[in-house]
C-alpha cells in the first residue's frame, strides 16, 4: 500500500527548473478523476473493449562522477559500471522487496544459461 505523503516533481517545460512539491489527498483524488475521464473518452464510456493493456513505469537514474568517463577510470581509479550495477541492484530490490543477494544469479546459473 502506499503512502500517506506523496511527492512529485514536476517540470513545466525544459526551460523552468523543477519544482518538488506535496501531492495532497485531494488533489491526488482530481489527478485519478482526470485519468479516469481519460480513460473513459479512449473507451467511449466503456463501448470500445480495452482487450490488451500493460502498465509500464519509468523510473529515471542518474549518476554523477567528478570528472569525464577516461578521468574516472584512469585518474579515479573507479568502474563507472561497477557504480551503475550497484545502483541499479538497489533499486532492483526495493521494487521487489527482496534482499540484494536474492536477485543475483549465482556462477553456476549463469554457467548454465550460457551454454
Amino acid at each position: 500500500k502506499a503512502g500517506h505523503e506523496w511527492w512529485r516533481t514536476r517540470q513545466e517545460n525544459l526551460l523552468v527548473p523543477a519544482q518538488k512539491e506535496v501531492v495532497l489527498s485531494d488533489t491526488r483524488r482530481a489527478e485519478k478523476n482526470q485519468a479516469m475521464d481519460l480513460l473513459t473518452a479512449i473507451s467511449r464510456s466503456g463501448s470500445l473493449p480495452i482487450d490488451a493493456n500493460e502498465l509500464h513505469i519509468v523510473i529515471a537514474l542518474t549518476h554523477c562522477f567528478d570528472h569525464d568517463i577516461m578521468s574516472t577510470v584512469i585518474k579515479d581509479n573507479i568502474n563507472p559500471i561497477k557504480k551503475i550495477e550497484t545502483s541499479l541492484l538497489l533499486l532492483g530490490s526495493m521494487i521487489q522487496n527482496e534482499p540484494e543477494d536474492k536477485l543475483l544469479a549465482s556462477e553456476q546459473e549463469l554457467r548454465e544459461e550460457t551454454k
